[in-house]
């Protein structure tokens, strides 16, 4: 499988994204910060998306062994699909429920869940109608998207801490 390498690299930095975002809060509380159900719900939404990134990165080369490359691939973007997409589909709901005041999604939040559902579409024409040859490539940038997507939710949510903590004020969600 040529694109097994890279998907390794993307489980190992998937994981290592969801270790640094707990290791994050910690540094957030030791700081002076108090963990608020807004902060729980964030630190779980970083490590639901390293999880996902690293599953979806090892999951075609588990499948390869027992399958043609072309059913790994498609099957995979198949099951990812469901997962992202159901994931990214309830974003916006679960975020307003921890909300302490119904707002609007800020615009960095808006473009993520745009992002993450473009993201699941893309799986989905890859488990159905896009040919052999570049389905490992679709595939990869799909998965890499999910990293990239949750690491700019992550820097979002990191400069609104520091503007609170330099402000000496609670966040606002």
């Amino acid at each position: 499988m040529d694109a097994s390498g890279y998907l390794y690299t993307i489980a190992i930095v998937g994981m290592t994204f969801a270790g640094m975002s707990v290791l994050t809060m910690i540094l957030r509380q030791m700081l002076g910060g108090r963990m608020t159900k807004w902060d729980s719900w964030l630190a779980r939404t970083w490590v639901e998306l390293g999880f996902m990134t690293t599953f979806g990165s090892i999951l075609p080369p588990l499948l390869i062994f027992g399958a043609p490359a072309s059913i790994a691939w498609r099957f995979s973007s198949g099951v990812m699909a469901v997962i992202l997409g159901s994931w990214a589909l309830t974003f916006p709901r679960r975020r307003q429920a921890v909300t302490p005041t119904p707002t609007r999604l800020p615009l960095p939040v808006m473009i993520f869940s745009l992002a993450m559902d473009i993201a699941a579409l893309a799986l989905v024409a890859n488990a159905i109608v896009v040919p052999g040859e570049l389905l490992a490539v679709v595939y990869a940038a799909s998965v890499t998207a999910i990293l990239t997507g949750a690491g700019m939710l992550f820097l979002f949510a990191y400069v609104h801490w520091y503007d609170a903590i330099i402000g000496h004020e609670e966040p606002k969600s």
